[in-house]
């Protein structure tokens, strides 16, 4: 694991206003602000309709960001049941290669444009949901590993991202592989595992869970980030009880079970092995930008405190 200074990574598009003109505003203001090194990117079918207007949002600003597959992983994942590269299905697991293919090319033309190493990871997932097989998922891997040899270097590096396991007692959302399933497979193909606070929180309907797994990680000098996400259990203005919606810190959100003190605890269970660590949340739908950014500084400036972001968030 790297010990170098962790990456102060944002989730920006879960607390993005709608119109482009703030949309810029935003992300102007997480760099003024000295909230992030780099921003956590959605990959569906692309990374969004204008990746030159991405590029310029990100070029000398954000130079260590991470592109997360699960927007789309789930997209698939709900239209076909078998998509993912621990499916036994065939079809499935192809078309699950071709998706992290398609996600690293787009990461290559983004770094590209902006004449940066603007991308440095993508988050892979062991889909598809209540059918995954850790034996599938390792011969996934050995197979994007041996295309890197034919296809040339990438410049990006893979990270698994753990989420809610797969339990015939509790609903979940993801519901993939648990981390006793993920552990032995990341040893094997010789990556992280990125946690996120609430799908952890999510797969046991427990708050403690998220700290038992970066423990359990830690140890194993396998994790690779951490991302705070909250989530609690009853319905809320973002979504229903034990929902995935990003909800922010219990200051923000009173049904939020992610509050400064556990999100402390993590970061220093996390020890010193972190690559990145950041946030990911959702803000009220009518929130001006400056609230936006205040929302999401309360998580960053709890990174700082522990020396986890470059400098303390400022104007939050």
């Amino acid at each position: 694991m790297n010990t170098a200074q962790p990456v102060a990574l944002v989730g920006a598009y879960a607390a993005l206003p709608p119109q482009r003109a703030d949309q810029e505003h935003f992300y102007e203001g997480l760099a003024d602000r000295g909230m992030a090194d780099g921003l956590e990117l959605p990959f569906r079918d692309g990374l969004g309709e204008d990746v030159r207007w991405l590029a310029a949002r990100m070029r000398g600003r954000f130079t260590r960001s991470v592109i997360t597959l699960i927007p789309g992983t789930m997209m698939r994942v709900g239209a076909s049941g078998t998509f993912g590269l621990a499916s036994g299905d065939h079809d499935g697991r192809q078309a699950a290669l071709a998706f992290v293919r398609e996600a690293r090319v787009a990461a290559e033309e983004l770094n590209q444009l902006t004449g940066e190493q603007s991308v440095s990871a993508l988050h892979i997932h062991t889909a598809p949901s209540t059918t995954a097989v850790g034996e599938m998922f390792a011969r996934s891997f050995e197979e994007l590993t041996a295309s890197a040899l034919t296809e040339g270097d990438w410049s990006t590096r893979l990270v698994l991202e753990h989420c809610d396991a797969y339990s015939p007692v509790v609903p979940g959302e993801k519901r993939f592989l648990s981390l006793e399933e993920e552990i032995p497979l990341a040893h094997e193909a010789g990556i992280g595992i990125t946690v996120n606070w609430g799908r952890s929180a999510i797969e046991a309907q427990d708050r403690s869970r998220p700290l038992a797994q970066i423990i359990r990680l830690a140890s194993e000098d396998l994790l690779e980030g951490v991302m705070f996400s909250g989530a609690g259990p009853t319905a809320n203005r973002y979504g229903g009880p034990w929902a995935d919606a990003h909800l922010p810190l219990t200051e923000d959100e009173p049904t939020s079970l992610m509050d400064a003190e556990e999100v402390r605890r993590c970061l220093r269970a996390a020890g010193g092995g972190l690559s990145y660590a950041g946030a990911k949340i959702q803000v009220p739908g009518d929130a001006t930008v400056d609230e936006r950014l205040t929302t999401v500084g309360h998580v960053m400036r709890l990174l700082s405190e522990r020396g986890t972001a470059p400098a303390p968030v400022r104007g939050s």
